[in-house]
């Protein structure tokens, strides 16, 4: 302990850094946590969770002299309560796993500076440790002892949940609190309610454990790889866990205490801790995206060539270093957009091949974000009859019909069809890792549709008049109004399948394709039911189809100018807008030349946009060439730690 002290008083010396480097401030309510593993006497390289401890003694000094004060679990509930206000930048510690150097070192060196921690407990890991752990964990009595501490709370780190469980057919092995089972013998998914049963248990098991040997229950849950979902959530709460922490990166607050982020403190210098601790609160990330079709990677013929075209993909997207990924998760062969078979189990559209979830695993563990890019109307149900009663309806001389347009979309108006939807997209959920969801560009009405006998009720309900030409064709303020009603329905049954998608994944992003006319000329809503300025506002992307050859224009870098100056006049446009050009021609059949797909890209960040994306690729045939647009494509996010 003298030895430890006399480290402390020397660093205390020799560590000092200039004002501008000191703390920004954080707002009322916000605090960050850290998350630590074990602390060695000097870690070892292949282990990149485990902090030596003369530099976690400096990351402990530099916290103290920089502005930052470490609180309790019981600080940040009082401030919840608004009983007492948080101290300035405050920041939590938290250790995992009960390593023997918390015990021999950490608690004896907080216990000097005055710092509360939290220490996560796996609860069946303290009798029957599991191999390859990089050091001892401590036992019964020495957890008994530090939480006699008023400077330390016990969590809970699950009983038996910190590992991963086969969740794919594949053979792919997700965190066990959050996937669904895969039986390879009976080729059958962990049902909602037996995973429920599996989880809830786990924390049946946890609390008598804790009862036994500490004589507490734990009112804090530290989710195993930072991993959960709305299931666990609620197992948790039931089992009297007020606090549940993730490993998303970012500040936290006292109002998100289901979900309460961390940031992994990892083997690095003291320079790099201070520089990723102050870009803390900083956007991390430019989206540099490709769009993909998972229809080129799956080959009939067998899983092992699937997997084998699957692999030069992902060398592909890690050439170019590209952060994210929209991956098609449904079938679309001959590039219809109607869509009548899907890449994942689900309980409403035939299943082409479960390969979905094993491509998103093979880009996660390589620290790529991928979103499911899925249809939202242009679903062909196996039941003809009841496809053709739900099809948006069009209105033609007169005649109302089934809409001609490219996609053959479903009335959203429809609360069947919003029920099937939404199922759909929270079985794409459960079964897959997803990061977010891309909605396609089928999600739009024109100003002829929907004239489907739910749409023309709600539309009479709505205004007490019927939907018809008399009443719109001559109005323009009726028409306008009728526009809007349509855009805020496909706006609504977006966040419904929003809702079913956090079910499951409760992090997850959500982008949404919109229309380039729709932001050059606002009028156009009528002609879409899109609006660019209401999709800022509900979606954490919008991804501008930003495609001049396909709108036919004469000079495609000005157009694309003036649709970023465009979007500059809305608030928030730069932190969520994508501007996703197009690779290929698809009105002449050719690909478009790699030099001018750049000089589109540049023209686009010159002017002021920060977020691009492209689509399509094909990798089989190197296009664009990797070389090439990789120039543009490569910059890299702080990667996703599972």
């Amino acid at each position: 302990m003298a030895k430890n002290l006399f480290i402390i008083i020397i660093t205390c010396i020799i560590v000092s850094l200039p004002n501008s480097m000191l703390a920004k401030g954080m707002h009322p309510g916000e605090f960050l946590v850290f998350c630590y593993h074990n602390v060695p006497i000097k870690a070892h390289p292949g282990n990149s969770y485990g902090v030596s401890q003369n530099i976690f003694i400096e990351q402990m000094e530099y916290l103290r002299t920089h502005g930052y004060h470490p609180v309790s679990l019981g600080d940040i509930l009082s401030a919840r309560e608004g009983k007492k206000d948080l101290p300035h930048n405050p920041i939590l510690l938290t250790f995992d796993d009960a390593y023997i150097s918390y015990y021999k070192f950490v608690f004896p060196v907080l216990k000097t500076f005055g710092y509360p921690s939290i220490l996560a407990v796996v609860g069946s890991w303290i009798d029957n440790p599991p191999d390859g752990l990089p050091e001892p964990l401590m036992n019964w009595d020495q957890i008994r002892e530090v939480a006699q501490s008023d400077l330390v709370e016990i969590a809970s780190h699950t009983y038996d949940l910190h590992k991963g469980i086969r969740y794919n057919p594949q053979g792919n092995v997700g965190p066990a609190v959050n996937v669904f089972a895969f039986d390879p013998d009976t080729e059958t998914y962990e049902t909602e309610d037996e995973y429920r049963a599996r989880i809830e248990s786990d924390f049946i098991a946890q609390n008598g454990l804790f009862t036994r040997k500490l004589g507490v229950t734990p009112r804090a849950i530290v989710w195993p790889y930072g991993m959960f979902n709305r299931i666990s959530i609620e197992a948790a709460h039931k089992a009297g866990c007020l606090f549940t922490f993730t490993l998303e990166e970012g500040v936290a607050h006292v109002e998100c205490l289901h979900a309460i982020n961390r940031n992994m403190i990892l083997n690095e210098t003291m320079n790099s801790f201070i520089k990723n601790t102050a870009t803390l609160y900083e956007e991390k990330s430019l989206t540099r995206a490709v769009q993909i079709d998972l229809d080129l990677v799956y080959d009939p013929s067998s899983y092992e060539e699937t997997d084998k075209k699957l692999g030069k993909l992902i060398d592909r997207l890690l050439d170019m270093k590209v952060n994210t990924v929209f991956l098609q998760a449904f079938a679309d062969p001959d590039g219809s957009g109607n869509i009548k078979s899907v890449y994942f189990a689900n309980r409403v559209l035939p299943v082409k091949a479960d390969i979905f979830s094993h491509a998103v695993h093979q880009m996660i563990i390589r620290d790529i974000i991928v979103y499911a890019w899925m249809p939202t109307l242009s679903i062909v149900l196996p039941d003809k009859k009841l496809n053709e009663n739900l099809r948006v309806s069009e209105l033609n001389e007169g005649n109302v019909r089934p809409s001609r347009s490219w996609y053959k979309r479903l009335t959203p108006f429809s609360p069947a069809v919003r029920d099937l939807v939404r199922i759909m997209y929270e079985d794409l959920a459960a079964h897959s890792q997803i990061h977010g969801i891309l909605f396609q560009d089928d999600a739009y009405l024109t100003d002829t549709e929907d004239y489907h006998p739910l749409a023309v009720s709600t539309y009479k309900a709505a205004f007490g008049e019927d939907v018809m030409p008399d009443n719109l064709g001559r109005d323009p303020e009726r028409a306008m109004n009728w526009a809007k009603l349509k855009t805020e329905t496909l706006i609504n049954f977006t966040k419904e399948i929003m809702e079913g998608v956090r079910k499951y994944r409760p992090e997850a992003k959500f982008a949404r394709n919109l229309y380039a006319p729709v932001l050059t000329n606002p009028e156009s809503e009528i002609w879409f039911a899109q609006n660019y300025e209401l999709f800022l506002q509900e979606y954490d992307q919008v991804v501008i189809m930003a495609y001049p050859q396909m709108e036919e224009i004469k000079r495609p870098l000005v157009w694309l100018r003036e649709l970023v100056n465009k979007a500059k006049k809305y608030p928030e446009w730069s932190k969520k807008t994508v501007f996703k050009v197009q690779a290929y021609n698809w009105r002449r059949n050719n690909w478009i030349e790699d030099s001018v797909l750049l000089k589109e890209i540049r023209d686009i960040l010159a002017t002021g946009g920060r977020h691009i994306a492209y689509y399509p690729d094909n990798f089989l045939l190197d296009k664009p060439m990797a070389k090439k647009i990789r120039r543009e494509m490569s910059t890299r996010i702080y990667p996703f730690i599972q």
